[in-house]
């Protein structure tokens, strides 16, 4: 930093919480070990050492939790009003030319929307014919 170049930061992190809300990590994980990398937890501590400074409190935590929520809720507003794409493009988004294990699972995918229409998600166009 001394002399205003670039730097390199090596940064290791650890997910203390579960992958998923179905996940029970306490099945494979020691409880010291969980407890070990909290202690290190770079947000806490940097929280805890701005608190000590006397920059952060609970009102300003409060106030950023309030407006974070509120921004993610505002994107998730705009995201739902922009139409859903047609169900195809899973398939059709990603390669010039569709391998053959895309287009069997494509057509798969929309032989059962065939039968069961009711499947398909509210509001997404019912999907065109394969494109293989």
């Amino acid at each position: 930093m001394e002399r205003r170049q670039p730097v390199l930061i090596e940064c290791l992190s650890y997910r203390s919480g579960h992958h998923s809300t179905s996940d029970d990590s306490s099945k494979y994980r020691a409880s010291d070990e969980i407890s070990s990398w909290k202690a290190r937890d770079p947000v806490a501590r940097f929280q805890s050492w701005m608190a000590h400074q006397g920059w952060w409190d609970e009102e300003s935590e409060q106030q950023l939790r309030l407006a974070a929520r509120r921004e993610v809720l505002a994107a998730l507003d705009a995201a739902e009003s922009v139409p859903k794409p047609p169900l195809t493009e899973m398939f059709t988004d990603v390669y010039d030319s569709m391998p053959w294990n895309l287009c069997e699972q494509q057509e798969e995918v929309l032989e059962y929307v065939r039968q069961h229409p009711e499947e398909l998600p509210a509001g997404m166009p019912f999907p065109d014919a394969a494109k293989c």
